[in-house]
């Protein structure tokens, strides 16, 4: 009942495939989960707008990566050749459930909602390699995780040194505060 299941979702997924739009317009809704903290330091609109497309480009890059790594298990591990536009077209239907990254900026349930996030988008990677390349699901699982765990490194990078940079932009600005009598 569950296989029967998993091959609904990835047939769904297969006819919802839409490529590389769909891997850049995620890394921005990644990126407009900062939009709060931006506005909070104090940013001019431009400063904002122009740290969102550059947040949101860096993690579409790090999206790519994920594919890259994939590809290149599939080929050395599984022995299935693939074509990088063929794969990042198979998986970017994956990506879906990114859109709604935009949401982790909720109060109190942001981390809930960014795992979960996290977790369809790598079901969903699973159940795809499943699919489209006739692998069981725990092998689709072992050539996934690698590229999955290198970009949730990267976008916990970015997003520290997102909120590094703004922690300093802020005490900097705080700091001749301190020094009144």
């Amino acid at each position: 009942m569950i296989e029967h299941g998993l091959a609904a979702l990835a047939g769904w997924l297969v006819q919802a495939d839409v490529g590389i739009g769909l891997l850049v317009l995620v890394g921005l809704s990644m990126s407009l989960s900062h939009l709060f903290a931006l506005a909070a330091n104090r940013l001019s609109m431009r400063q904002i707008a122009i740290q969102l497309v550059l947040d949101g480009l860096v993690l579409s890059v790090a999206l790519l990566l994920n594919s890259l790594v994939t590809m290149l298990m599939l080929t050395l591990v599984a022995g299935i050749p693939v074509q990088p536009s063929h794969l990042l077209n198979t998986l970017a239907a994956a990506l879906i459930p990114g859109l709604f990254y935009a949401f982790v900026a909720a109060p109190y349930i942001s981390d809930l909602i960014a795992l979960s996030i996290w977790f369809l988008i790598h079901l969903n990677v699973v159940t795809l390699l499943h699919a489209h390349f006739n692998l069981s699901y725990g092998a689709a699982l072992m050539l996934s995780t690698p590229g999955f765990a290198l970009t949730l490194v990267l976008v916990m990078a970015l997003f520290h040194q997102s909120w590094q940079t703004g922690y300093r932009r802020l005490a900097s600005e705080l700091e001749p505060l301190n020094k009144l009598p």
